[in-house]
């Protein structure tokens, strides 16, 4: 209380112009403090997402949107300092096919979906089509609903949603129940998903920006699939200089402040004036590196090899 007085006393002290650019620089704060939505939270990306979006000071309110608590989430909750800003809301929805009944979000700035599946061979075709496809376009339509003004989606590096051709129910029910494999399940990644942005873009018509992430390999601490990851983050390793910019392998670390700062790039450039449709974006190396490769040097100091 004592503090709220001599602020107010320190205002009604100041001349007119002071006492505007005072406003001013309130108002400027206030309406750049942003609310994000988050799907996906839990897993390698999501993860660095929430990490970079919890401190990030830009954002008043991070909403973490999943079918269950899980630890990784709490590990990151452990290192969020007591009444700091952003706000943090974790909402549980055991079945996030009832997102269309969900009615409590009515209004946010930003969507990220990090949403996937980890082990496509361990899964069934129609398992993997109702997460990829099915569940990420209820995803979508719920942001849409929600009016949020950018919208984010994990992606893979080369999709191409304008060709990818739906599957039949025939062909989504065909196997009867069996695990596809990595055989099948790598011969139809690209189609599969090529239809999940399909199915993003198709549900978030009236949002203004929807921006695809296309990383190449995603290169982790931890080596999720043993022989395979370290065969192909030493190739990185040793290649990356010679490749293409766009197959550069990138950490998840810098993927998921990449996305943060993508986003706020968005909300801080001028609105857009009745647009008739989504402005699409594919963000590939080239742009995680020029909006946050600055920002992740600096904060993890790491060799040029993890760039």
């Amino acid at each position: 209380p004592k503090i709220i007085s001599r602020a107010c006393v320190l205002y009604l002290t100041m001349n007119s112009a002071m006492r505007t650019i005072t406003l001013l620089l309130v108002l400027l704060a206030s309406a750049r403090a942003q609310t994000a939505v988050l799907f996906g939270g839990s897993g390698a990306v999501g993860s660095e997402v929430l990490t970079s979006l919890l401190n990030d000071s830009n954002f008043k309110e991070v909403i973490l949107i999943g079918r269950k608590s899980y630890p990784k989430v709490d590990e990151i909750l452990a290192t969020k300092k007591a009444d700091s800003k952003p706000n943090f809301t974790a909402l549980t929805l055991p079945d996030l096919k009832d997102l269309d009944s969900f009615d409590e979000i009515d209004k946010a700035d930003v969507c990220f979906i990090a949403v996937g599946i980890g082990d496509v061979n361990i899964v069934t075709f129609e398992y993997w089509h109702s997460i990829e496809v099915d569940l990420i376009g209820t995803i979508a339509k719920f942001c849409d609903k929600i009016h949020v003004r950018s919208l984010t989606l994990l992606s893979a590096i080369d999709v191409e949603y304008e060709s990818a051709e739906p599957y039949s129910e025939e062909e989504i029910h065909a196997e009867n129940q069996t695990p596809m494999g990595w055989v099948k399940s790598i011969s139809r990644y690209y189609r599969m998903k090529g239809l999940e942005e399909k199915a993003a873009i198709a549900n978030a018509k009236n949002v203004p920006h929807i921006r695809l992430f296309q990383p190449s390999t995603i290169v982790t601490e931890e080596y999720r699939y043993g022989w395979v990851d370290r065969t192909v983050f030493a190739f990185h390793a040793a290649f990356d200089p010679y490749i293409p910019t766009q197959y550069h392998s990138v950490d998840v670390r810098l993927l998921g402040m990449a996305m943060v700062a993508d986003a706020e790039k968005i909300l801080h450039s001028p609105v857009e004036q009745d647009a008739s449709e989504s402005i699409l974006a594919k963000v590939t190396y080239a742009d995680y590196i020029n909006v946050a490769g600055e920002a992740f040097e600096k904060q993890y100091q790491p060799n040029r090899s993890e760039l």
